[in-house]
């Protein structure tokens, strides 16, 4: 396998996310909810079967650490890959580990969760949304169910929880108020 200079640092920034995930999910006593693949069957139905998105009495949701830490991870990552699959060369290598990694994020935000319940809930449609969108690239890593729907689930989160410091590209987010 040919790996250019665009895909190597993100490679490695990707394993070592991964890497890093498994750690802390080993190191966690856990909390209330299953892991991401039983988080995304019961809660992927629920954002496309009616649950949506809302902000809190109009303002944004708080987020806690391991939200903030998991989110910046999938962002990353995310940022990372987005040139390559622009360019149509985002493999099936590349794709994988990226749902690894936001699998791995989302379990341990899943795990270390101490929101509100309704910001939870706001944030289990989120989940659901990247959890779903990961397995479509791992499934097809130059589809439009992919990519494009990780980098949306990002920027509905940016839209409806307080993450001091996240920013995304400006263009996709001219017209936005964050």
């Amino acid at each position: 396998m040919h790996i250019n200079k665009i895909t190597l640092p993100a490679l490695t920034m990707i394993m070592s996310l991964t890497c890093w995930s498994a750690f802390v999910n080993a190191q966690t006593d856990g909390h209330a909810h299953g892991g991401a693949h039983e988080h995304e069957a019961s809660h992927e139905h629920g954002a496309q079967g009616g649950a949506e998105l809302a902000l809190n009495n109009g303002k944004q949701w708080e987020t806690d650490e391991a939200l903030r830490l998991g989110m910046t991870e999938i962002r990353v990552a995310v940022d990372m890959l987005t040139p390559a699959f622009h360019e149509g060369k985002l493999d099936q290598s590349l794709a994988l580990q990226l749902h690894e990694v936001v699998s791995g994020s989302v379990n341990t935000m899943i795990e270390q969760c101490k929101l509100e319940p309704e910001a939870d809930a706001n944030l289990h449609v989120i989940l659901a949304q990247l959890l779903s969108a990961a397995s479509q690239l791992e499934a097809s890593p130059m589809s439009a169910e992919g990519m494009p729907k990780l980098k949306a689930a990002l920027e509905n989160y940016g839209h409806y929880f307080n993450h001091v410091g996240w920013h995304g590209d400006e263009q996709e987010h001219a017209g936005h108020a964050h």
